[in-house]
């Protein structure tokens, strides 16, 4: 008896990602196929012709009509693209990640870095293989000019995509949904989605260097999340201290 209530109560705290091991594979490859075919394409395309594509110039000055000289506005939105450079985006990844540890969060804290850091390792090899210039000129405004990366795909919007995509799969998946996640949540996807409009803002991006730095990220961010459902079932040492429970247990399996 005490062997059934012991099995019982366990099986109230198994992780949701147990189902099955298989499930949704078919799936998940073929969207990565697509998302890695997409970005590509984007590349060839590019590196064909450096210059900005048809939908560039446009879009640059369609950003910059609308959000320069607005105030605070157009500091805000300048400002995000600030999180992400090289030295204040590896601090936030730094503190973070000490804080999982803290928190005993061992496959995330083990996750965020590695994740980040593979795909800003696959996105400079990208932009080395391509080679675009920054932008300059067609009457737009650049805020900085950069001599040292070149503009495809856009290093920062990979990162807001990933990293902040992941911090947002983590606060969803979050034991006890605390009203202040919520907020956190809105303000990750308000990051992710500024980021891009950032970058054309300052006029340091194409909208094709955005477009593909999107589509490379959302590849990376499924990928890392598809690896921490299988760790989160593989090797249960890493899991947070106490398991994360999939649904309370029926009343008649503990009375």
């Amino acid at each position: 008896m005490a062997f059934v209530e012991r099995t019982t109560v366990e099986s109230r705290y198994q992780p949701a990602d147990v189902t099955s091991g298989l499930e949704g594979t078919a799936g998940f490859f073929l969207l990565e196929v697509l998302l890695l075919a997409l970005v590509a394409s984007l590349a060839l395309v590019v590196h064909a012709h450096a210059g900005p594509l048809p939908g560039d110039v446009g879009g640059v000055r369609a950003v910059q009509d609308s959000l320069w000289g607005r105030g605070e506005l157009t500091t805000m939105v300048e400002d995000v693209s600030t999180l992400s450079w090289p030295i204040p985006g590896a601090i936030t990844i730094a503190v973070v990640t000490g804080l999982l540890l803290l928190l005993r969060q061992w496959l995330s804290a083990l996750l965020i870095p590695l994740s980040v850091g593979v795909a800003d390792g696959s996105n400079y090899l990208v932009s080395q293989l391509v080679k675009r210039p920054r932008p300059s000129g067609y009457g737009i405004h650049v805020a900085e000019q950069i001599k040292n990366y070149y503009s495809f795909p856009s290093g920062h919007v990979l990162y807001a995509v990933v990293f902040f995509g992941l911090l947002t799969f983590l606060a969803f998946r979050a034991r006890h949904q605390a009203n202040w996640l919520g907020i956190v949540i809105v303000l990750l996807l308000a990051l992710i989605i500024l980021m891009p409009i950032s970058r054309l803002l300052e006029g340091e991006h194409w909208p094709s260097d955005v477009l593909a730095s999107l589509l490379w990220g959302f590849f990376w961010l499924l990928a890392a999340i598809r690896v921490y459902r299988w760790a989160w079932v593989q090797w249960p040492a890493l899991r947070r201290h106490i398991p994360e429970p999939l649904s309370p247990a029926p009343r008649s399996v503990l009375e």
